[in-house]
């Protein structure tokens, strides 16, 4: 079952984090009320939860076995700091062993005033060697980010080559990037240079694979199929997902579908109308507020539209460590682009295409770019 993470009030009114363990929102949700909590907000859902599964709990450092699940209290707060640059995860493992390498630099430096150069050097060395061990620890994390962010910016052979790297890094390291997140990236890249059958190949032997729920499998061949333009097989594997696993996440992922690239703002609205608004985790604000923007785009409700693409928009230029960032903001400004031009500002509407378009280029988003440029009398 899924542990789903909540913030709430308990009974005596102390802000807490829960984490549940439930086979569904609403049955976490119902534990809590019974505990006496107030104020519920969820955190993660069912695809968070499946996604930190994938990784192990348990690794061997030294010969000893180490726990490396989280607490909730610890997962909480890094929930709005999902990814980070190179040098910010290396900086950020100097900084949690920042007393070992103070006292090291402290004895270097008294050894060195006494004369001691054997006993020096071997303290220089070991600081040297911790710092190694510990970049070499950062390794998986700092080429994900990399595929996450070469994905994000369609740069498909970049992408296939740090595949290759992380599964050389995966061989000799003990943290071991699932093989399914790999193939994924591998059949996405694929994809996106115009070789889907290959791509489909790739992934479709991790369906029925441990880690890989059949939901999270349609989940990801929509993504797939999204890669390729091919966006009407791409609702049909989320709308089966959706049958398997109801989650307000894959709920948001079809109207956002329906929105964007069908532009059916009726059926977008009834499967609106179905998420509960406490069950929207925090990570998925962003994706349900501009979701209403965009719908409210599609009505002609331009005042409302702008309202929620620029409170969708404030959160995702907040997260300054989120994945995918760049194509979450630049997509919500071609949004509010239009928007902004269809209420006559259109000094607001040009600048934000400015902002956009280096992105909407790059990822080949044509129909876009042409929209944002006619909106903007180009």
């Amino acid at each position: 079952m899924p542990n789903f993470l909540w913030t709430a009030k308990d009974k005596f009114g102390e802000p807490v984090v829960k984490e549940v363990t439930a086979d569904t929102i609403e049955q976490s949700k119902a534990i809590l009320l019974a505990e006496g909590c107030t104020e519920l907000r969820l955190k993660t859902d069912e695809i968070t939860d499946a996604t930190i599964a994938a990784f192990p709990k348990k690794m061997k450092i030294f010969g000893k076995d180490i726990d490396a699940t989280v607490p909730s209290e610890e997962r909480f707060k890094y929930l709005d700091n999902l990814s980070q640059t190179t040098l910010g995860q290396i900086f950020e493992r100097v900084m949690r062993d920042k007393m070992i390498y103070l006292f090291g630099i402290a004895l270097l430096v008294i050894v060195v005033l006494r004369g001691q150069i054997t006993f020096a050097i071997a303290i220089g060395v070991a600081i040297i060697g911790w710092l190694a061990f510990s970049i070499r620890m950062a390794l998986p994390g700092i080429y994900y980010d990399k595929m996450d962010k070469a994905t994000d910016w369609h740069r498909w052979t970049e992408v296939l080559e740090l595949v290759n790297i992380s599964r050389r890094i995966r061989q000799k390291h003990i943290v071991k990037m699932p093989e399914w997140k790999l193939m994924k990236l591998r059949a996405q890249a694929l994809a996106g240079l115009g070789k889907l059958a290959e791509a489909l190949e790739e992934f479709t032997s991790c369906e029925n694979q441990p880690g890989m729920p059949s939901w999270l499998y349609k989940t990801v061949m929509a993504n797939i199929y999204d890669i390729a333009k091919q966006h009407d097989k791409a609702v049909e594997y989320i709308t089966e997902a959706i049958a398997e696993e109801p989650t307000p996440a894959l709920y948001l992922d079809l109207i956002f579908h329906l929105l964007h690239y069908k532009k059916d703002a009726t059926k977008a609205s009834e499967v609106l109308s179905t998420i509960e608004k406490n069950a929207i985790t925090g990570i998925a604000e962003p994706f349900h507020l501009r979701c209403l923007g965009i719908l409210a785009y599609l009505e002609a409700d331009y005042a409302s539209a702008k309202q929620q693409l620029e409170s969708s928009l404030e959160i995702f230029e907040r997260k300054n460590r989120w994945p995918f960032r760049d194509g979450h903001i630049s997509l919500t400004k071609s949004y509010l682009c239009r928007t902004l031009a269809k209420q006559g500002d259109l000094t607001a509407a040009k600048k934000y295409f400015a902002e956009a378009r280096k992105y909407l280029a790059a990822t080949d988003q044509v129909e876009l770019l042409d929209e944002c440029k006619k909106a903007v009398g180009e």
